[in-house]
């Protein structure tokens, strides 16, 4: 596997953090940003850094992965609902106890490492900060 320095650079916006957008025309907020509203067609569209917190509405647990990824299985995967009102799919970390409803926080992990040169790549993942539905 291969890991283009260049290529992260770019999508630094993207890898690092969630933008969202915000029409400034009807308050739709759409994920992943977009210069045109979904919902009215706007162009005035705003680009907005999401807090990285939500809730966990459902999850699952895949044992299939890609090539390069192997090493990452088992890989959880779950809905969260951003505060800011948008459903996104995102991987899951330290998934000891994880449960749905649970409060969740965007972090930085290690994604993949690539062998030939030492690189490391790095992206969100959202972990449980507090269980909800434990109450």
């Amino acid at each position: 596997m291969k890991i283009s320095p260049p290529r992260n650079w770019r999508l630094k916006e993207t890898l690092y953090s969630i933008v969202l957008g915000k029409c400034e025309k009807c308050g739709n907020i759409m994920y992943p940003y977009q210069q045109l509203c979904t919902s009215c067609g706007s162009t005035n569209v705003k680009k907005i850094v999401s807090r990285g917190h939500g809730k966990l509405i459902e999850y699952t647990i895949s044992y299939q992965s890609r090539e390069g990824y192997e090493k990452a299985l088992p890989m959880a995967v779950g809905l969260i609902e951003l505060d800011e009102g948008v459903r996104i799919l995102a991987p899951l970390t330290d998934t000891d106890n994880i449960k749905e409803g649970a409060e969740v926080e965007a972090v930085l992990r290690r994604i993949t490492a690539d062998s030939n040169n030492g690189l490391i790549q790095y992206g969100i993942k959202f972990r449980v900060i507090d269980n909800a539905s434990d109450n």
